[in-house]
């Protein structure tokens, strides 16, 4: 009996706490909220998924079979563009919507960088710090 295999789509999954939203490849939406909440240690119930591209034409994919994390260069394969990313956050344009990857890590990043340019400087100054937030845009969901 020959098997079928499954059509790979691609989600925008999300948190209410948006600090590990991204892309996955799966074949349904349930599949990828429940890979979202067990690979970022979120509860059962706690992942959105919304479905972005229906039905991918990608042979191969980065991270592994589905369900697995979309990486920019298979985004890009599938026509999205940078939207500003820098090491510690990517952005991508999608059909005219912006998509941030979740802020945490980002924050740390920043959060860090403040501390090693504080420390370079001599001045470890907590209060009148910058906010490692400040400059950060909300993701779209």
């Amino acid at each position: 009996m020959a098997s079928k295999k499954q059509t790979v789509k691609l989600y925008w999954v999300f948190t209410d706490d948006h600090d590990e939203d991204w892309f996955l490849f799966a074949d349904s939406a349930k599949s990828a909220r429940a890979y979202h909440e067990d690979y970022e240690g979120y509860g059962k119930g706690d992942a959105r998924a919304r479905l972005i591209v229906s039905d991918v034409p990608l042979n191969k994919f980065t991270n592994g079979e589905p369900p697995c994390h979309a990486q920019m260069r298979e985004l890009f394969a599938l026509g999205f563009e940078d939207a500003g990313s820098v090491p510690s956050q990517r952005s991508v344009r999608f059909e005219g919507k912006t998509y941030t990857e979740g802020a945490l890590e980002s924050i740390v990043e920043l959060g860090r960088q403040n501390l090693a340019l504080m420390l370079k400087n001599g001045r470890l100054q907590l209060e009148g710090a910058s906010s490692p937030t400040s400059n950060l845009e909300s993701p779209v969901n």
